[in-house]
């Protein structure tokens, strides 16, 4: 009986000392913080993945995840330096940093969530207030991505007291409340016609301008033209009553070149139906009588 007896206190010995050693062990995990706490109280954290060792019963393991974590943040509706309304959506990418502060400011994520909610709508509020909506609505990818990273800085400042990394705050999109978005297009609409009627100004001021400078070219080319025409006319004229002057100083070329000239002014004469009365000292009547 005593043997019996013996042999189970060494079985319950050897229970409770397997049950406190598995309660002495437990394992962090890659993408995981784990802290202990004993009473409530953070006694230490735990970053570094493996298994670890506590005292049983006393001290319990809590987990947190040390990944990235995005948070759709609520849509907000906010005023813009005209005082238009648009509705923002964006979301937020952020981490767990210090454990402890996060448990002891925190506690939570939802909590933290809560946190980023406000903090992003309070930002984006006071930056969007600052600017117009046309601003906004035309403002290019690289204006977009400025925006993104101001918004970013002032978010990470203000939740770091929290123990938390805020990597990015972005945009995905901005809307119109229903009542506006039809007179925000009518808006569009008139500004691109505008500016469709600016470009038309222009390109006609430049049109007429080429057209101007082109006739101012033509005048010049066709004047330069003109004068040297009537050079080479003259010079013509010139050539032609030097050569007439050489022939009327020659007897026998004077005779020719009268003669080549009544010939010319016959069949000139002679052309078509027609009927001719010469007198008969007429030089042409000699010629045709073979008298020269």
């Amino acid at each position: 009986m005593k043997k019996l007896r013996n042999r189970i206190i060494i079985a319950a010995v050897l229970i409770i000392a397997i049950i406190s050693l598995a309660s002495s062990l437990y394992t962090v995990r890659e993408g995981e913080f784990a802290y202990i706490t004993q009473f409530g109280a953070i006694k230490r954290t735990e970053t570094a993945p493996g298994l670890k060792l506590k005292i049983p019963f006393v001290e319990d393991v809590n987990r947190l995840t040390s990944r990235q974590m995005i948070y759709n943040v609520n849509p907000s509706e906010v005023l813009t330096a005209d005082k238009k309304a648009m509705i923002v959506d964006s979301y937020s990418i952020w981490r767990i940093k210090d454990v402890t502060t996060f448990i002891r400011t925190v506690g939570n994520i939802n909590e933290m969530q809560k946190r980023i909610d406000a903090s992003t709508y309070s930002v984006i509020k006071n930056m969007m207030g600052s600017l117009m909506q046309s601003e906004i609505i035309t403002d290019g990818e690289g204006g977009r991505n400025t925006l993104n990273q101001q918004i970013t800085d002032q978010v990470a400042a203000n939740l770091v007291g929290y123990g938390v990394d805020v990597m990015t705050v972005e945009i995905k999109r901005y809307d119109l409340p229903s009542d506006n978005t039809a007179a925000v297009f009518d808006r569009m609409i008139s500004e691109r016609a505008q500016m469709a009627e600016s470009f038309k100004a222009e390109g006609e001021y430049e049109a007429a301008k080429i057209r101007n400078e082109t006739d101012k070219d033509i005048g010049i080319l066709l004047g330069e033209a003109r004068a040297q025409a009537h050079k080479l006319q003259g010079e013509g004229e010139e050539e032609y009553m030097r050569i007439l002057k050489e022939l009327y100083q020659d007897e026998a070329k004077a005779d020719f070149y009268l003669f080549v000239r009544e010939l010319d002014a016959l069949k000139e004469t002679l052309q078509g139906d027609k009927t001719i009365i010469l007198g008969s000292d007429s030089p042409l009547v000699k010629i045709l009588n073979n008298e020269q």
